[in-house]
């Protein structure tokens, strides 16, 4: 899976053969000429499709790399792969060759198991990353090498700034009073896409989170005995007039302990990844901080990579 940001930075999750426990690399390689790729290993939990084996063994000890069975060398230890083993520079290199050459590379442990990676696209989305980032025909590039100078790939954007989002407060004893108001119901109209299934819900229901001492998010969902259906998102303030602005048509999550709001695997039109974003208080309104492909495609394990499309730099 690959998904390049704003910066234009790209990232490109790789997985091994669908399996309880795989191997997966993220390969990132920022914009502008002449940059380097950086990769980094973890695992990933498999699907509940995923083949079944006796044990799903986890890596224990030293890692080697291996291509087409022979050791190319140590490359760290089993624990790093929790937060992301990064692997030095030549074997990079190693891995990005062994890959778009089709040859069988994989990652063993102290034990003598292993983990391989697959090939499967991976050419495909290299030259997409290239392409994404100008590339092409020019002696950096991954995929499509080229006597184009290096001066003409574009340099890197800076991330838009982002004022540093406050801490959260807690909820005032009144907030579960506030999503009984009538006429606060009245004014948070389900949006358009839950409005038929609304019409035929038997109730409304509002879920209130607070942000600060003066403003909530009111969460309208739509319910029956067995459904429940999200109908919006709205800031409003805490009192009359509570003067809604809607932020997104999902539920959103706090952050904590920050004022940052997780609004999870929004699905639209022909996206079936999905999107996730991160909303920041910046003490008057919400504000975009994140983007990022939603879990329908980052990964069999939804705790894996997070491949973002827009970041921000907070100050």
């Amino acid at each position: 899976m690959l998904a390049c940001d704003n910066t234009r930075t790209c990232r490109l999750a790789v997985y091994g053969p669908l399996a309880p426990l795989m191997l997966s690399v993220l390969l990132e390689r920022a914009g502008g000429p002449q940059t380097a790729v950086t990769a980094r290993l973890s695992m990933a939990e498999g699907a509940e499709d995923a083949p079944r084996t006796p044990v799903a063994v986890a890596p224990e000890g030293t890692l080697r790399l291996r291509v087409d069975g022979r050791d190319l060398g140590a490359i760290g230890h089993s624990d790093a792969l929790d937060l992301g083993l990064e692997l030095p520079a030549h074997y990079v290199t190693a891995t990005i060759d062994a890959l778009l050459a089709g040859r069988r590379i994989e990652m063993s442990d102290a034990s003598g198991h292993a983990w391989p990676l697959s090939d499967r696209g991976i050419r495909t989305l290299l030259l997409k990353m290239d392409e994404a980032q100008g590339r092409l025909d020019t002696p950096g590039a991954l995929v499509r090498k080229g006597a184009q100078p290096e001066s003409k790939v574009p340099a890197a954007v800076a991330a838009p700034p982002l004022k540093a989002p406050p801490l959260l407060v807690e909820a005032h004893e009144d907030d579960g009073q506030l999503a009984e108001r009538a006429e606060l119901l009245q004014q948070l109209q389900p949006v358009a896409a839950a409005r038929d299934a609304c019409g035929r819900m038997s109730s409304r229901q509002l879920r209130i989170e607070r942000v600060d001492a003066t403003h909530v998010l009111a969460m309208l969902s739509c319910a029956t005995g067995r459904y429940i259906v999200s109908a919006g998102t709205w800031l409003i303030r805490d009192r009359p007039p509570f003067a809604p602005t809607l932020i997104a048509r999902t539920p959103l999550f706090p952050l904590y302990p920050h004022a940052v709001f997780l609004e999870e695997g929004f699905v639209a039109g022909s996206d079936a990844c999905g999107t996730s974003r991160h909303w920041a208080w910046d003490g008057t309104r919400l504000s975009l901080s994140a983007e990022f492909v939603g879990h329908y495609c980052t990964g069999p394990s939804r705790r894996h990579w997070q491949l973002p499309t827009y970041v921000t730099d907070v100050r």
